[in-house]
């Protein structure tokens, strides 16, 4: 009785090792929409903040161009 019990419990872990494994389980549809929305959403902000650092020089040397120029006329 001990040994069936103990072979039946072997067997079942095993089955159960078997079918289940370490690997993920698969992604679905939406899970994969996320994740292309989230890379979008990411290079948008690298995108917009590369802008805005263009634009703050563009303005710092403008600015520059302008203390230079009206300084020569004084």
């Amino acid at each position: 009785m001990r040994n069936r019990l103990l072979l039946a419990s072997l067997l079942s872990g095993l089955s159960l090792l078997a079918c289940g494994g370490h690997e993920e389980p698969a992604k679905g549809p939406a899970e994969r929409a996320g994740e292309k929305i989230d890379n979008a959403a990411e290079k948008t902000k690298e995108g917009a903040e590369k802008a805005t650092e263009k634009t703050g020089n563009a303005i710092g040397n403008a600015g520059d161009k302008v203390r230079q120029e009206t300084k020569d006329e004084n």
